[in-house]
Formats: C-alpha cells, sequence, structure tokens
C-alpha cells in the first residue's frame, strides 16, 4: 500500500511546489507592472522611433507609448512628424513668439508627461508664446544642428533654444567618408561638414523593416531568440531583472574597489568618474576635441538661425552633481578620488566663454539649481540624473525670467 501511495504524494508535492512557484511569479508580475512599470521603449527601435537617413533616427509620426522605469511612468505621444509636441503649421499664422527648442533626452521631456517638459511650460507663462519642440533622446549638438538644418529651417521661429547638458553633450566625433548617417566633423581642409553617405530610400525602408522585423513574435529566429524576444515582450519581471542586473553592473564598474584594480595595472577608469571627466583642471586630447566640434557647431548653428532672422539661444542645463555637495562627496567617496581635483563649474565656464565669443545668448541655470537643491527642492530623479517636474518647473520658469529680461517677450 504504502509503495502506491508514495507517486501520489510525489504528484502532490509536486504540484504544490509549481502551484506555489507560479502564485509568487503572478504576485511579482502584478507587482512590477503596479510599482515598477518597464517602459515600452524596452521592445526596441521600430516602437517609438526609426532609422532616418540623415539624421539618424526620428520619432515614429502619431505613435504612442508609455516610457516607464521604477521611478516614473510617462505616456509619449509623438506629432505627425515624429516630435513629441502638438502639430505645428510651418507657417507662423497666429503670430505667435515661437519657440524651435532643440536638445536631448532633458528637452525630449525624460520622465515626465509631454506638458510637463520645460520648453512646454513656457506657454503657461504667456499665451503668445509657441513652442515647437525638435528634442530628442541621446541626442547631441552636432545631431541637434542636423535636426534644425533639415527639419527646424522648415518653420518660421523667432528663437532657436538649444539645452545643451554638461553631463554628456561634449562629444568628439571622427567621422568616416562610408559613415551612415553621416555625422559633422572636420574634413581635410578643416572644414566643418556633414562626412559620410545619405541611404537610398529602398536602403532605408530595408533598415526600418529589418528593425521592426527584429521583435516580431511573427518572425523565426530560432528557439533561443523567440524565447528571448516574446520575453522581453509579454514578461515584465524579465526586463526588471536584466535591467537592475546592467545598473549594478555600471556600479561595480564605477566602484573604488574597480578602481584599485585599475590602478594596479597602471589604467585609469574613466568609468568611475563619468561627468567629472569633464571637470579636470587639464582637458584629454579626446575631450579637447569635442569642444573644438561643439565650437564649430554653435558656430554653424547661429548662421542658419541668422539666415533664418531667429536668435540662437544656449540654455546651460547643469549635472545632479554640480548641485548638490552631498551628491557630489558620495560620487568622490565612491570613485575613490580626491574632490580637490575637480572644478565643478569647469564645463559651464568653458561653454559661457564660447558662447560670449561667438556672440550667441545664453543662460546657466547651475545657479538657481543650487540655490533650490540647497532649501531641500528634488530637482532629478534619484540614480536617473534627470529632472523630475520639479526640475522642470524651476527650469522653464527662470528661463522665462531671463526671456522677458532681454526685452524679448
Amino acid at each position: 500500500m504504502s509503495t502506491k501511495t508514495i507517486p501520489k504524494k510525489s504528484l502532490f508535492y509536486s504540484i504544490l511546489i509549481l502551484g506555489t512557484l507560479l502564485i509568487c511569479f503572478c504576485i511579482l508580475e502584478i507587482g512590477i507592472r503596479i510599482f515598477f512599470p518597464q517602459s515600452d521603449l524596452r521592445i526596441g527601435q521600430g516602437y517609438l522611433f526609426r532609422y532616418e537617413p540623415i539624421i539618424g533616427y526620428e520619432g515614429v509620426p502619431n505613435a504612442k507609448g508609455y516610457f516607464a522605469t521604477s521611478q516614473f511612468k510617462t505616456l509619449v505621444t509623438h506629432n505627425k512628424e515624429g516630435f513629441r509636441d502638438i502639430d505645428h503649421d510651418h507657417k507662423n499664422h497666429s503670430n505667435t513668439f515661437r519657440i524651435l527648442a532643440l536638445g536631448d533626452s532633458y528637452t525630449w521631456g525624460h520622465g515626465v508627461e509631454n506638458n510637463q517638459i520645460y520648453v512646454k511650460l513656457l506657454e503657461n507663462y504667456d499665451t503668445n508664446i509657441e513652442v515647437i519642440n525638435m528634442g530628442g533622446p541621446g541626442g547631441d549638438p552636432p545631431g541637434e544642428l542636423k535636426v534644425y538644418k533639415f527639419r527646424g529651417l522648415e518653420y518660421d521661429h523667432d528663437i532657436v533654444l538649444l539645452g545643451f547638458y554638461v553631463g554628456n553633450d561634449i562629444v568628439s566625433y571622427y567621422p568616416q567618408e562610408d559613415d551612415s548617417p553621416p555625422q559633422y566633423g572636420y574634413n581635410e581642409k578643416g572644414e566643418f561638414v556633414l562626412i559620410g553617405k545619405v541611404q537610398p530610400p529602398e536602403i532605408v525602408e530595408k533598415i526600418r523593416k529589418e528593425s521592426l522585423e527584429k521583435y516580431s513574435p511573427k518572425k523565426y529566429k530560432g528557439l533561443k531568440e523567440n524565447m528571448y524576444y516574446w520575453l522581453v515582450q509579454h514578461i515584465q519581471l524579465y526586463t526588471f531583472i536584466d535591467n537592475f542586473q546592467n545598473y549594478y553592473l555600471r556600479i561595480i564598474k564605477s566602484s573604488p574597489f574597480w578602481t584599485k584594480i585599475k590602478n594596479i595595472f597602471g589604467i585609469e577608469n574613466k568609468y568611475a568618474l563619468g561627468f567629472l571627466n569633464y571637470c579636470k583642471p587639464e582637458d584629454s586630447e579626446e575631450i579637447q576635441y569635442g569642444w573644438n566640434i561643439l565650437y564649430s557647431t554653435l558656430e554653424t548653428l547661429k548662421h542658419y538661425s541668422s539666415e533664418a532672422k531667429a536668435k540662437l539661444y544656449v540654455v546651460i542645463i547643469p549635472h545632479v552633481v554640480q548641485t548638490s555637495k552631498n551628491i557630489y562627496d558620495y560620487e568622490l567617496i565612491r570613485s575613490g578620488h580626491d574632490p580637490s581635483s575637480f572644478d565643478l563649474e569647469k564645463p559651464n565656464n568653458k561653454l559661457a566663454e564660447m558662447c560670449n565669443k561667438l556672440g550667441i545668448d545664453y543662460l546657466d541655470l547651475l545657479p538657481v539649481m543650487k540655490e533650490e537643491s540647497s532649501q531641500g527642492k528634488l530637482l532629478y530623479f534619484p540614480r536617473d540624473a534627470h529632472w523630475n517636474a520639479e526640475g522642470h518647473r524651476i527650469a522653464a520658469r527662470e528661463i522665462y525670467k531671463d526671456l522677458k529680461g532681454r526685452g524679448w517677450l
């Protein structure tokens, strides 16, 4: 009798264990979807963004989807031209004061709703202000110059507002003739031009199609690939684990322990410094080249904006480390460096000097952001380094005051 009951007990316990694991999995999945929703952007290029042969990427026209992390969940809505904004006529029929905004993820609105983005908040201060937001995530000044040249100049506008993030907008491009899409750089004569090639329409469509099919469950990719893409598309717990794995890997790479290991072999751990690489007394050759690229970018932007009878206006967006001594001290302790080795205001001062030399109007938001942070206000998402809604609100308030003070409104 005992020999017959053992298999039944084993089956019962197996079902019980599997059922318990399934219930735990469902609870975790539901919990993540409610409290730590993962982004719709996780399913890859082709959902909200697609390949563009000159600019490099663009928003998919009229697309809509959620962008979310453990800290926020926002709805991203694109207009008919693929920008995170409402539709605007090319001609200024209403005779409004038009601001054409360029920039990276800050100007695109990483972590906030469409109507909470700092450039769009300017419209709340004055009904005669109209903002055309052409910001995009991952952008940089040379790329934003392409957006302005090939898209922005189609619109009537009074101001070109360039949101410059000192954290990573100093880029070093060494483009080659076969690069696609083309990038701004210096040719053999030292001229600042687009270098590379533009893909023909049939190649563009092929790239876009492959991008869409990459995550399509209908395309046969083999069992392993199909399982991976199905998990990414349907199980947020899987994406959550993957995201946090990458997050902790970054922490390890920027830790004092990893820095000391590299120092033993005479290797500088640049990963540990991040933004602080721009704050050293002497710039590396690569960073200095990035400043040269930026100077030429601003010079060219001013040329095009002047031809359009518009003013170029640079808004300097500070890094979170610059705004809080506590955060700065923590970063330095974590990376194992001497705080006296860095000048936190160096990138801002260098950009301000550049703007003065080129005759470009600018606003540095660092002083007011430091003041607001000293009063206990949280302006950035924790661990994310992007403005939260309060950060955007402060930025909009200061920009409006500055524009009004210049007599432009």
